[in-house]
C-alpha cells in the first residue's frame, strides 16, 4: 500500500513545505484511485472473466450436442435411405 504519511516526509525533507507535501500527496492518491486498478478490482474482473468463461463454457457444451446429435440423426435417416 502506498504510504502517503512517508511520501510526504521525504517531500518535506527536499524542501518542500508541509502544504506543497500534502498537495503533492493528495494529488498523487487522487490519480491512484481514479487511474490504477486496486487488488480488489483485479479480484473482481477476475471472478466476473470466470463466470462469463463458465457460461460460455455451457453454451458451448450445448451447441456441441445439439450438433451431435443432428448429425446422428441425419447420418441415420441417410442410412435407412441407402
Amino acid at each position: 500500500m502506498f504510504n502517503t504519511l512517508r511520501y510526504a516526509k521525504m517531500l518535506e525533507e527536499v524542501g518542500f513545505s508541509r502544504e506543497q507535501a500534502e498537495i503533492s500527496v493528495k494529488i498523487l492518491v487522487e490519480i491512484m484511485e481514479d487511474k490504477l486498478a486496486s487488488k480488489q478490482d483485479l479480484q473482481d474482473l477476475k471472478l466476473e472473466l470466470e463466470h462469463k468463461i463458465d457460461q460460455l463454457e455451457s453454451k458451448l457444451t450445448i451447441r456441441m450436442g445439439t450438433m451431435l446429435a443432428a448429425s446422428i440423426a441425419i447420418i441415420t435417416a441417410i442410412q435407412k435411405l441407402i
